[in-house]
């Protein structure tokens, strides 16, 4: 038994321990730090950031006290969407996008990206910006965000 102990011992010491940060969490100001640095025209207005990736314009808008943000880039209006269009976005938001989504509010199609503030990381809110952007660049032809897609069904 006390070999046994020993062993464990000496085993315990001859492995490094490696503390690990948690990681920073995400804030406003580090958000709009982010997009500054892989954005181009960035313009921030509070808890709203304007910016283009490629040669999409996108929203960010955040709301601290709720934990939550979006970026958001407008496509068209719904009336402007053919019903074959509108069939293939939703059909893509299962097996062509990634994290981002197509959406409609207040009269306009969006390609979307939403979720909680406070635990997206710096690679996360990068990936965001360019798949928001791909899925605008990319309605009505591919309807991707980018990246991997899940096989239609037949």
């Amino acid at each position: 038994m006390m070999r046994l102990a020993v062993f464990l011992f000496s085993l315990a010491l001859a492995v490094p321990v490696i503390a690990q940060e948690a990681p920073a969490r995400m804030t406003q100001a580090r958000l709009h730090q982010f997009i500054a640095e892989h954005a181009q025209e960035v313009s921030v207005q509070g808890n709203v950031v304007t910016f283009r990736v490629g040669e999409a314009r996108l929203v960010g808008v955040s709301d601290a006290a709720a934990d939550r943000m979006r970026f958001l880039a407008p496509i068209m209006p719904p009336a402007d969407v053919s019903p074959e269009e509108l069939i293939a976005s939703l059909i893509a938001n299962f097996h062509t996008m990634l994290d981002a989504r197509y959406a409609v509010s207040k009269g306009i199609v969006f390609a979307a990206f939403l979720h909680p503030l406070s635990p997206l990381t710096a690679g996360q809110v990068v990936s965001a910006m360019r798949q928001v952007a791909a899925a605008r660049e990319s309605f009505g032809t591919d309807f991707s965000s980018g990246g991997p897609a899940f096989p239609a069904p037949r």
